[in-house]
């Protein structure tokens, strides 16, 4: 215990500003409450994040130093079954509700090197497919997300490295490189100028909802009301294909409507009443309305009298902000 925590304050002093344990519950839990308490005595901003794949150790773990835990067996298996068509989008509510209370310690994502590219032929055969599951993981919670090296690129993984193979994965046994990070950053001006437009397309909607998840106080600080339960019945709403919640933060309301479809769709989404009591907002208000994905804006409002209708782009979604008079 003493030589491993050594080890870990040897890479803390060189400025490691974070440390991923690889299966972590493969290793008791008592040592990882003695190193990480030794590490962060002395570095108290440094992180632990570790891959528990058993749900019923996920507080063990968080309670013995852990930052952030792997979220695979529940949120990235829901994500990957949707997209697959093998599930509803409703059962994403499912997987956020198995870790209520700590999901803030809860680490989102879609791709990594144990998992298969978004746009491998393993997968879902299309980088573009990986944008609406992008939507909710990105702005449903309050807890991390991460984007893994080439996703936003829609790097597809389909090379025959050595040891790896043609897997759909991202080798990291191999004196490799990835076709989609050389052709960002061999262009003449190192502004991506080698990749091909669909793949600069991809990569601006990368940047417009991390950014969004970055900069708006309703995602980065706000509460979160999911719609599902209201839109189960809706004839006008398509719970196997679409997914929509609420974000608020003081007068700023964010409506996100997710859609897992390739076609586009006119949808309605319903507004329950305990949404307005839940959130501290007037039925049927007037408010600025802005659509944080293209900038344009209007004028709208939101009440349980009838539902919100919108157009959402196949494999894609909206992001639309309400601000209130205070």
């Amino acid at each position: 215990w003493k030589k491993m925590t050594d080890i870990l304050l040897f890479w803390a002093a060189k400025g490691v500003d974070a440390f991923r344990c690889d299966m972590a519950e493969m290793v008791p839990y008592a040592f990882w409450s003695y190193a990480t308490t030794e590490v962060k005595r002395q570095y108290q901003n440094v992180l632990f994040i570790g891959e528990v794949y058993n749900p019923s150790l996920y507080r063990t773990y968080i309670g013995a130093g852990f930052d952030y835990l792997y979220d695979k067996v529940g949120m990235y298996d829901t994500m990957r079954a949707v997209v697959c068509g093998g599930g509803p989008t409703s059962q994403i509510t499912t997987a956020w509700q198995w870790v209520d209370g700590i999901s803030s310690h809860m680490l989102y994502f879609l791709e990594n090197h144990d998992e298969q590219r978004i746009a491998s032929d393993f997968f879902a055969a299309d980088a573009r497919k990986g944008v609406a599951p992008m939507l909710c993981l990105a702005l449903m919670r309050n807890n991390p997300l991460m984007v893994y090296a080439g996703q936003e690129y829609g790097e597809r993984g389909m090379d025959t490295e050595g040891f790896s193979g043609r897997d759909g994965r991202t080798t990291i046994f191999d004196y490799w490189s990835l076709e989609t990070l050389r052709n960002w950053n061999n262009g003449r001006r190192f502004d991506g100028g080698l990749l091909t437009d669909e793949q600069k397309s991809l990569r601006e909607t990368y940047s417009k909802v991390l950014n969004i998840a970055r900069m708006e106080p309703a995602i980065t600080r706000g509460v979160f009301f999911d719609l599902m339960y209201k839109n189960q019945e809706n004839r006008f709403f398509n719970n196997h294909n679409q997914y929509a919640f609420l974000r608020k933060y003081k007068n700023e309301l964010v409506l996100v409507v997710a859609n897992f479809s390739r076609s586009n769709q006119e949808v309605c989404v319903n507004i329950p009443a305990e949404a307005f009591d839940a959130l501290g907002l007037k039925d049927n208000v007037a408010a600025r309305q802005i659509d944080l994905m293209n900038g344009e804006e209007t004028i709208a409002a939101l009440t349980t009298a009838w539902p919100f209708k919108l157009h959402l782009p196949g494999g894609s979604g909206r992001i639309i902000k309400f601000i209130y008079d205070l």
